[in-house]
């Protein structure tokens, strides 16, 4: 079941449709203590754009300190502002995935953007720019970022093997989820249901032109980054999984090697039978086997993961339940995937 698009109600909608409609999405968890700025630099930067009717729609991802009412409070003050409170943390993923299917009729054009504003509101004009040129996905790079070295180090391995393994050829595409998505792009993504998702690379998947814009990423001001090493491993983790053919094609390859090396060692041992006295080898006994069983278990692990993921697409759960809402028509609403 695709997103439910028509729960969407614009507030104060403005008449006529001679400016594109930009509606940006936030995911917000725990991040209470960076919404007043977030508010105050996106108006600043975005609300008054003049060929653009830009929206905002924030996420609140189960947080457990304030910032729903908060969120709440910021709709009832600004009209342009909606939100949305869901039953528990989901992710940041899924957290974007129930934006995406609040994207209403009238919307021309979606942006992501950080509540952290780690990756500057006014990218997003520049984003514009290149839509109006053709663009269907824009891509914000980080020119340059204010983290540690070992977080930068990863995010690079990451994206070259990602890039390598996972992602079509020729896509543009960039880790990180800061981008900009024409309306046709949206609605592929809300076909896209699966349970594991990252967002950057369902978005990269769908194909479609694509341009990248460069940015100085700034350095957070409040609050502490849900981003840690951990969650990288696990989006990596998904995206080979979900995307590439590697895991399957190593499986193949090592038990292709495997079985020539028994090959091998067979012909060996029984040479050794034929034409030598036999001698007794625990040593090389216990090697051969080690060797054989972790091979094995790496497979069966493998495999495993595989079957896991299945089962999750054949159970169909919805992907995520709305507690709450603020500026939408349908109060406390529950999306099916």
């Amino acid at each position: 079941m695709q997103g439910n698009a028509s729960n969407w109600l614009w507030m104060n909608d403005v008449s006529g449709k001679s400016r594109p409609r930009l509606l940006v999405i936030t995911p917000v968890y725990n991040e209470a203590a960076n919404l007043d700025r977030y508010v105050a630099e996106t108006t600043r930067t975005l609300g008054t754009s003049e060929n653009t009717d830009i929206r905002f729609l924030l996420i609140d991802d189960g947080s457990a300190d304030g910032s729903w009412a908060k969120i709440e409070q910021i709709c009832r003050d600004n009209p342009a502002f909606s939100g949305l409170r869901l039953s528990r943390n989901f992710g940041a993923h899924l957290a974007l995935t129930a934006g995406m299917d609040h994207v209403g009729p009238d919307v021309d054009v979606v942006a992501t953007l950080a509540a952290d504003l780690q990756d500057p509101p006014d990218t997003v004009l520049r984003f514009l720019t290149e839509w109006r040129k053709g663009a269907s996905i824009v891509w914000g790079r980080r020119r340059t970022r204010r983290d540690h070295g070992w977080r930068r180090l990863v995010s690079m391995l990451f994206e070259n093997l990602i890039r390598r393994y996972a992602m079509p050829r020729g896509s543009k595409f960039t880790t990180g989820s800061f981008f900009l998505a024409d309306r046709r792009v949206v609605d592929c993504f809300k076909e896209m249901r699966e349970s594991a998702r990252v967002t950057f690379a369902l978005i990269a998947w769908t194909g479609f032109d694509q341009a990248v814009v460069d940015y100085d990423r700034a350095s957070r001001t409040a609050g502490k980054s849900g981003w840690t090493f951990g969650r990288m491993i696990h989006a990596f983790y998904d995206v080979v999984m979900s995307f590439s053919q590697m895991p399957a094609r190593v499986l193949t390859t090592v038990g292709l090697a495997t079985s020539a090396l028994s090959g091998a060692a067979l012909i060996y041992l029984v040479g050794i039978w034929l034409f030598s006295e036999v001698q007794p080898g625990w040593t090389g006994i216990m090697a051969t086997m080690t060797l054989f069983f972790g091979v094995l278990f790496l497979m069966l692990g493998i495999i495993s993961e595989y079957l896991y993921r299945i089962l999750l697409e054949t159970k169909k759960r919805p992907l995520y339940f709305v507690a709450r809402s603020v500026g939408l028509q349908s109060e406390g609403s529950q999306l099916e995937p």
